[in-house]
C-alpha cells in the first residue's frame, strides 16, 4: 500500500512539473476570445505552442462549459515525450477569480505559495488529499491563479496519456 502511494505521488508531481512547464516561462497569456468565453464558461476550444528549455510543447485547452454547477475545463499537454490531460471542475468562484486573474494581462512578477498534495487511501477505500508541503512558485498573476487550483486534485486531475 505504501508502494501505491509513493507511485500516486510521484506520478501527481510529475504531472503538476509538467503542467507548470508548459504553461511556460512563468507568464500566462490567454487570447482574448479564450478570456471573454471563460467569464461565463461558454464553449470554446484553442491551441497554443510554447518552447522551455529547448523543448516544444503543444497545449490544447477547451472549456467545455457547465455541468451540475461547475465549469468544465480540459487541457491536454503534449510535448516530444509525453501527453497529459488535466480535467478540471471549477467552481463559479474559481472561474471569476481566473477570469480577473487573465484579463489584467499583467507581466509584473509575483511570488506566492502552493500547495503540494499526496493522496491518501481512507478506510473504506476511498481516497482523499493532504497538504504534505508547499512550493514558492513565481510568474503574473495568470500563472499563479492558474497553478493553484489546477495543482489542487480536488479541482483538476492530470492523466498521462502517453
Amino acid at each position: 500500500m505504501k508502494k501505491t502511494i509513493l507511485i500516486s505521488v510521484i506520478s501527481t508531481v510529475i504531472a503538476s512539473s509538467l503542467f507548470l512547464v508548459a504553461t511556460a516561462e512563468r507568464y500566462t497569456k490567454f487570447s482574448s476570445k479564450f478570456v471573454k468565453n471563460f467569464k461565463d464558461c461558454d464553449r470554446y476550444e484553442e491551441t497554443v505552442k510554447s518552447e522551455f528549455e529547448a523543448q516544444s510543447f503543444t497545449t490544447n485547452r477547451k472549456i467545455i462549459g457547465w455541468r451540475n454547477g461547475f465549469c468544465l475545463y480540459e487541457e491536454v499537454i503534449t510535448s516530444p515525450k509525453d501527453q497529459y490531460k488535466l480535467s478540471c471542475r471549477l467552481t463559479s468562484f474559481q472561474v471569476d477569480e481566473l477570469y480577473n486573474a487573465m484579463k489584467t494581462r499583467s507581466r509584473k512578477a509575483e511570488s506566492a505559495e502552493m500547495e503540494i498534495f499526496a493522496p491518501q487511501e481512507t478506510k473504506d477505500g476511498s481516497t482523499k488529499y493532504t497538504v504534505i508541503g508547499t512550493e514558492t512558485i513565481k510568474g503574473n498573476k495568470a500563472y499563479l491563479s492558474c497553478a493553484k487550483i489546477q495543482n489542487n486534485p480536488y479541482f483538476c486531475r492530470p492523466v498521462k496519456t502517453k
